[in-house]
């Protein structure tokens, strides 16, 4: 366990999010526009953003032995990274309007905690490869189910918009509701994939999970496994949608939410401990 400093002032954080917000309103005025270019300013400069948040994130957790320390909002920003870079992969494969817009406010919001925390962290050495792609394949996880979580919300409020025949004009903003529940589902498979094998290296890792103070964090992400994964069959099998999938969606993700940051905090803010 040790203590590691982000080398800047902290304002430099609100770099990323200046950038994410940006590309946001640029979103929204490219959609209201019509432009149909994928490669438009907005990416450039979300990708700018992404850059800048690349940059603190990776030297916050940085470690002086050569390995790696996260602290609970690295942990978060962490994850917001995940859902800026899968945004701007999206961007690039078909024009979706403004629909990455809110991904990239929440990766910039999430941004502003890199280097916050300064207490108690999980230090991980330069030779734990083990460790360092368990953490990767949950960040991922984590990331592509939030994503989801986001867009299946505005998929529910674009539906319920449409069926009041109360259409309002931001959405002209957004893509077909096809194209928007599309990537709901990939973003959730994605998810609901890399979550499995996060479940399955994180068991040869973990010796005594008491002593490691992991029970609760393992007993909750195996819940929001089982949402996700019940979700996914009623999916494949019953065609299920709309309200159930934004019902299964919003729970599985807040479910494994607590697993992973309401344990963390837990520990490192109020019992001023750490994971083994």
């Amino acid at each position: 366990m040790g203590l590691v400093s982000f080398p800047g002032p902290a304002v430099l954080t609100l770099v990323p999010l200046a950038l994410y917000v940006a590309a946001a309103v640029l979103l929204a005025r490219e959609a209201k526009a019509r432009v149909e270019a994928r490669f438009a300013p907005s990416y450039f400069v979300a990708l700018a953003g992404f850059a800048a948040h690349a940059w603190i994130l990776f030297s916050a957790i940085r470690s002086e032995t050569g390995g790696f320390s996260l602290a609970i909002t690295d942990s978060a920003s962490l994850v917001g990274f995940v859902v800026a870079g899968s945004a701007l992969a999206a961007m690039t494969s078909q024009r979706l309007a403004a629909m990455p817009a809110p991904l990239f406010v929440l990766s910039g919001l999430l941004a502003v905690g890199t280097g916050l925390v300064t207490g108690f962290r999980e230090i991980h050495g330069p030779t734990q490869w083990e460790i360092t792609a368990h953490i990767t394949m949950a960040a991922l996880a984590a990331g592509w189910l939030a994503a989801a979580a986001i867009l299946v919300v505005l998929l529910t409020w674009q539906d319920q918009r449409i069926r009041a025949r109360q259409p309002v004009a931001a959405l002209a903003w957004l893509p077909p509701m096809e194209t928007v529940e599309t990537w709901v589902f990939r973003a959730l498979f994605g998810g609901f994939t890399v979550l499995t094998l996060a479940l399955v290296t994180g068991f040869f890792f973990v010796y005594d999970p008491s002593e490691q103070r992991l029970v609760h964090k393992i007993a909750l992400a195996v819940v929001a496994w089982t949402i996700f994964g019940v979700l996914l069959y009623g999916r494949w099998r019953y065609g299920w949608r709309g309200r159930k999938a934004l019902r299964f969606t919003v729970g599985g993700f807040t479910v494994l939410a607590l697993a992973y940051f309401g344990s963390k905090f837990v520990l490192e803010v109020i019992l001023g401990q750490h994971w083994g």
